[in-house]
């Protein structure tokens, strides 16, 4: 493939790495963002399927490789200022006939999958790439074996605010091609918030492990899966599970008590969210109007009346302002308190909950959709579950109680 992904990183030793934000939150806990931030720019490095290096310093070859795995090519970064530890890796590569690298460090977060294969892409059509950071640095820069001469790495001013500038002057004449920019984490208010995902569960052995998966991409994700007396194997899946009484508002109520995040999202069993959801969740919250937000609906499978049943869901949620559970909801912790939770209601207690909120602030649906599964569709019908789901919300609408609305619901 010719291909190569170079991360710069540190072993996490307290006391040695994130140094800057060790006055603010301590040297444990700046370690173990270091090794966290480190682990999940290896999974999105990952997802890219090139060969991946890790240029380190801190730390052995043999405790980087049980700490990040063997497949992975290890190298010390060696003496020198940060530039020209990047222009010897880079240097490195194209001595091993390589035609492309791109080198990233591990302090970007937001920095996934989808953006470093825009990185190599680009550079199928550009001599240079670089995705420059809010704090006037950049957060990944890659070149074309046919640039490696060019001093992109020299007179450069690390650790100030005029690195992308002074790199963007260095590079004039070359084609570049800029990625978005993101953040990078050199101070405490530049560590994203906690997202606490909240799973409600009642047999769904079959759906949850790839729920959960998805959800794992995330950074500074705390998952917590609430079982409402599961009888097949769903407890299994996620070992810290907790239980309570059986019923979605109840289990979400119970998990949103448990969390310790900022943000909570509250996601079905059978759910996927979509790629780099935690950074979407993040900037769609950043937005201080926002009460609540979801992503668009979508069915897994594929059936007659599938296009109709997610086009009337998308209606609903962004000309309505009315996203239902299936979509993923997610909002800021302070704000579900605000309004009390979860209605205690045996159905309809997502719409509830929505109605409430956009008392509150913007009801925001997302473009990104997260795929949810179709079985009620596939199992009922297309027209009778869409029926069903009409005859409900008319029925709360009218002012019939959720206990008779679920007897009739759950009876059909």
């Amino acid at each position: 493939m010719n291909l190569r992904l170079i991360i710069f990183t540190r072993f996490p030793v307290p006391g040695k790495t994130k140094t800057r934000l060790i006055s603010s939150i301590g040297k444990d806990a700046a370690a173990v963002l270091q090794r966290e931030m480190t682990e999940h720019t290896v999974r999105q490095a990952r997802k890219t399927g090139v060969e991946i290096e890790i240029r380190y310093t801190g730390g052995t070859v043999e405790q980087m490789r049980h700490w990040l795995g063997a497949d992975l090519i290890y190298t010390e970064q060696g003496e020198g200022d940060l530039g020209e530890r990047m222009q010897r890796a880079c240097e490195d590569a194209f001595s091993e006939g390589l035609s492309k690298a791109v080198i990233v460090g591990s302090d970007c977060p937001f920095n996934d999958g989808k953006n470093l294969n825009d990185a190599f892409r680009s550079l199928e059509s550009h001599e240079l790439v670089i995705g420059p950071a809010n704090d006037g640095g950049y957060y990944l820069i890659g070149l074309d074996r046919a640039v490696a001469m060019t001093p992109l790495f020299k007179n450069i001013e690390w650790g100030g605010e005029y690195v992308f500038a002074q790199t963007m002057r260095a590079a004039s004449g070359l084609s570049v091609y800029q990625l978005p920019k993101r953040n990078d984490v050199d101070r405490v208010e530049d560590i994203p918030p906690k997202i606490s995902v909240i799973v409600p569960t009642l047999n769904e052995e079959a759906h949850l492990s790839p729920t959960l998966e998805k959800v794992r991409e995330g950074f500074g994700v705390e998952i917590i899966v609430v079982d409402g007396g599961s009888s097949d194997g769903t407890r299994s899946i996620f070992p810290n599970t907790i239980e309570c009484k059986s019923g979605r508002a109840a289990q979400q109520n119970f998990g949103a008590e448990k969390a310790s995040g900022d943000i909570l999202l509250f996601l079905h069993a059978d759910t996927i969210l979509p790629d780099a959801w935690d950074r979407l969740v993040r900037e769609t919250l950043a937005d201080a109007s926002v009460a609540v937000g979801a992503f668009r609906f979508k069915v897994r499978e594929t059936f007659p009346g599938q296009k109709f049943i997610e086009d009337t869901a998308n209606w609903r949620s962004v000309k309505g302002g009315l996203p239902f559970g299936d979509q993923g909801l997610f909002l800021r912790k302070e704000t579900f308190e605000a309004v009390g939770g979860f209605p205690d209601m045996p159905i309809m207690e997502d719409y509830a909950f929505v109605r409430s909120l956009r008392h509150v602030g913007a009801v925001v649906t997302r473009p990104e959709a997260a795929i949810t599964s179709g079985r009620r569709w596939q199992q009922h019908g297309v027209l009778k579950v869409t029926l069903v789901n009409k005859l409900m919300i008319l029925g709360y609408r009218l002012g019939i109680s959720p206990e008779r609305l679920a007897r009739f619901y759950r009876g059909r």
